[in-house]
């Protein structure tokens, strides 16, 4: 009976489970328009301070930003991000899609953008963004 009970709650956990990134912390929202969409896509930004490491100088965390509407098929991607707070730049480390919003359902793609430094332009979405984690983590 106890291999029953055990076999069952194997196969429920794995049936029932989904992607989870812990507890996102939202940042804040913009509105992106298209030339195909006038209306615009609304999307908002979150990061995982939970398991945001500052190691020396930097700050490395997971951001995400989940769609109102469909990008590509895809309703929300997540970047491990590089943040270099002292001169303001950033390089992303990990870039993911997924089929759902909030990083659930199924990645779609997952790749390794090329090893370089980032600028956010000045009153930017990415720039605010930035700020943000760079006031409340250094």
């Amino acid at each position: 009976m106890k291999k029953i009970t055990l076999l069952l709650v194997i196969i429920f956990t794995f049936l029932f489970s989904t992607t989870s990134w812990g507890e996102w912390t939202y940042v804040l929202q913009n509105k992106v328009l298209f030339e195909i969409n006038f209306d615009g896509i609304g999307i908002e930004y979150y990061y995982d301070k939970d398991r945001l490491r500052k190691s020396g100088k930097y700050l490395y965390f997971w951001r995400l930003q989940t769609f109102t509407e469909p990008i590509g098929g895809n309703l929300s991607g997540i970047r491990y991000v590089q943040l270099d707070c002292s001169i303001f730049r950033f390089k992303q480390l990990n870039i993911q899609m997924f089929n759902k919003p909030m990083g659930e359902g199924e990645k779609t793609l997952e790749f390794t953008p090329p090893d370089e430094w980032k600028y956010p332009p000045p009153k930017s979405i990415m720039g605010y963004f930035y700020n943000r984690i760079c006031k409340k983590h250094q």
